[in-house]
């Protein structure tokens, strides 16, 4: 099965400290082995920023975060591409969707997902994925199946 997985559950997996680090490790660990994980390039990037900008002794290097990318995502997932030309209908599937705001980025990551094939998207956002693509499958890792 080819799933998507957002930036929610790439924090967590990758974060020791995360209140939901054994949840996402752990969903990870199993994924990685048995289906195709896909990941978009934004969803890296957001990844990457959270870890670099936590509180205090929660904060990693960049070093540190690329390290942690690199070791579960580079080796372990496809990332989706992403043609700059799309970006228009990125751009008509936000606003189809009244994405606004912060939710926009939530579409986007859906939009280039979507041109991924993915089957289902794997996220701790589950209400905000939901709203925005009621179709595909959302999965939360931290409730049962």
């Amino acid at each position: 099965m080819k799933i998507g997985v957002d930036s929610s559950i790439l924090v967590a997996g990758v974060h020791a400290n995360h209140p939901l680090h054994a949840v996402a490790a752990n969903w990870l660990i199993r994924n990685i082995a048995s289906n195709e994980l896909i990941v978009a390039h934004h969803s890296i990037l957001e990844t990457y920023a959270v870890l670099t900008r936590l509180p205090g002794k929660l904060r990693t290097s960049g070093s540190e975060a690329k390290q942690l990318l690199e070791s579960t995502v580079k080796s372990n997932m496809h990332v989706a591409d992403f043609s700059s030309v799309s970006i228009w209908d990125c751009i008509d599937s936000i606003v189809s969707h009244s994405a606004v705001g912060g939710h926009s980025y939530d579409a986007f990551i859906i939009e280039i997902l979507n041109n991924a094939e993915v089957e289902a998207i794997a996220t701790f956002n589950t209400t905000h994925f939901l709203e925005l693509t009621p179709d595909l499958p959302i999965i939360d890792p931290a409730k049962p199946t």
